[in-house]
């Protein structure tokens, strides 16, 4: 096993079972730290040629990292980005990756782009004045093509940065529509799109009231970069089943496998495939979570109701490699806290002329959110001759604070997946024991938990490589220097005016498990 010599994070290898040979490694490990108000933070693979974090370090600045293969830093760019949320979605090709942000309040988008070999970025901006819920985009070189939602169902929204002219295109997909997929090929100029389609009805159609889907359904549409439909197909119920959300899979002829989830009318959810939309759109299959999650020692039902019944299901990209198709994602959902503070009244709320003083101490509690709890995932491979399905639980036990996925899987049936802020691997094909990677030797516990470096998301990279990022938060509480007191009103002492920042470590994991093969 490696560890670069200039990398200075610890980790420690830890055998859930013992077993005599290593399918899995780490490769090279690296961290980052920034001080500030750091938010979120994005960890983008680009295959053979690397990876990069972009981060918000503070209110108004941004960090761009480029790493080789090797996690050995190539450039490091600092950005001024008055903005709050994270990129609405992202693109990459072998010169350059875009970022595409949108204002909190208002309709002002920011076109951020670097070049991958330098470092250097430029930022181009835009103003939309009409309804549009933009879900995605692709860039063309001078020109952003931005796929969303209006009130009448799907559009695009074009603007061209050298004319400054934008324009609005409406798609012949009405209803309530979300934008599952949206592929840019370079090679033919085509975009691969899929969307989920609710279509609406009302109790009484003239005045628009007792509103009801209708049907619910997938769209299966190729456009050209000027939004003129070249291929459209439709994705309906059967038996009841209704698919929800979707991703496709390119294969070797360049059809594509339809994967993605659905929920029936007797609201059962689960996972659906469909082998080849274009030759026979009805020849979907349906697997319910119950089926998926039930393997290996059974999960106690009263678990996994609530698992079905008020856990979001976080579907992983799936794959397709030796004629089998492999899929799965993890379940999570919101957990708050309620606190509690002392607050103390001088005046007493019963007696508004009472003197100060005399007041009383009241305990004021709120709930606050503490994240996301991440219970259980699966990996199914399916052989697509045969149809057969073979399922795989992983039980994670993990809170992140943001929304990210806690397992990844290659094709050679190894999966790696965070457990307790801890990485995991396993190889399900050649039944190997799990092996536990931790950042940090101490025990997590109800207090230190939201301190100690934890593993937080992991990412299929390339060949049989993952990446798993992580990280860890410290308060500081600094003082201005003494010669900078102010002296406060009503107060006789002067005091010292102190801040509090973030200081913010972020660790990044290559790591190696299971054998590749490019059969």
């Amino acid at each position: 096993m490696f560890y670069p010599k200039n990398s200075p994070v610890r980790l420690v290898l830890l055998f859930i079972l013992i077993s005599t040979n290593l399918t899995a490694q780490i490769i090279q490990s690296v961290e980052l730290e920034v001080v500030g108000k750091p938010s979120w933070q994005n960890v983008i693979p680009i295959g053979k040629n690397g990876l990069m974090l972009f981060i918000k370090t503070d209110q108004a600045k941004a960090k761009a990292v480029m790493y080789d293969g090797d996690l050995q830093k190539k450039w490091e760019s600092d950005v001024f980005l008055d903005v709050e949320r994270a990129p609405t979605a992202y693109t990459f090709d072998q010169e350059q990756i875009t970022f595409l942000f949108r204002e909190t309040s208002g309709m002002y988008y920011q076109v951020l782009i670097f070049d991958l070999a330098t470092g250097a970025f430029k930022n181009r901006g835009f103003e939309l004045r009409d309804f549009f819920d933009d879900q995605n985009y692709v860039f063309l070189k001078n020109k952003v093509m931005l796929a969303g939602a209006t009130k009448e169902g799907a559009a695009f929204y074009t603007f061209d940065f050298e004319s400054e002219e934008g324009k609005m295109i409406q798609l012949d997909i009405k209803g309530k529509v979300a934008l599952q997929e949206m592929i840019f090929d370079e090679k033919t100029g085509k975009i691969h799109s899929i969307w989920s389609v609710k279509e609406i009805g009302y109790v009484n159609a003239k005045k628009k009231k007792g509103e009801f889907i209708k049907d619910a359904f997938m769209n299966v549409s190729v456009f050209d970069t000027a939004a003129n439909v070249l291929e459209a197909s439709k994705i309906s119920q059967k038996s009841g089943n209704f698919p929800m959300t979707a991703k496709s899979v390119l294969m070797a002829d360049d059809s594509r496998v339809i994967v993605g989830t659905y929920q029936s009318k007797t609201g059962q959810r689960g996972m659906f495939y469909l082998p080849d939309y274009k030759k026979n759109v009805s020849n979907i299959t349906f697997k319910s979570y119950n089926d998926l999650l039930q393997v290996q020692s059974e999960i106690p039902e009263a678990e996994l109701q609530k698992v079905l019944k008020e856990y979001t299901f976080l579907m992983h990209e799936p794959i397709f490699s030796n004629q089998s198709l492999t899929m799965g994602g993890a379940f999570y959902k919101p957990e708050y806290k309620t606190v509690s503070q002392q607050v103390y009244n001088p005046y007493d709320n019963f007696s508004p002329t009472r003197n100060p003083g005399f007041g009383r101490s009241n305990t004021r509690t709120q709930t606050v959110f503490s994240g996301y709890n991440y219970a259980v995932g699966f990996i199914a491979n399916v052989q697509m001759s045969t149809g057969k399905v073979f399922s795989n639980r992983i039980d994670i036990k993990q809170m992140s604070p943001q929304i990210k996925q806690p397992l990844s899987f290659n094709s050679a049936g190894s999966v790696a997946y965070c457990v307790r802020g801890n990485l995991a691997t396993k190889n399900f094909n050649i039944g190997t024991k799990p092996i536990l990677y931790k950042l940090s030797d101490e025990e997590p516990s109800a207090a230190n938990q939201s301190f100690l470096p934890a593993f937080q998301e992991v990412k299929f990279w390339y060949d049989n490589y993952f990446i798993a990022n992580g990280s860890k938060n410290k308060l500081e509480v600094l003082k201005l220097p003494n010669g900078e007191k102010v002296k406060e009103r009503k107060r006789k002492k002067k005091q010292s005016p102190t801040f509090t920042q973030v200081r913010k470590t972020i660790y990044i994991t290559k790591i190696a498990s299971g054998s590749y093969s490019q059969n």
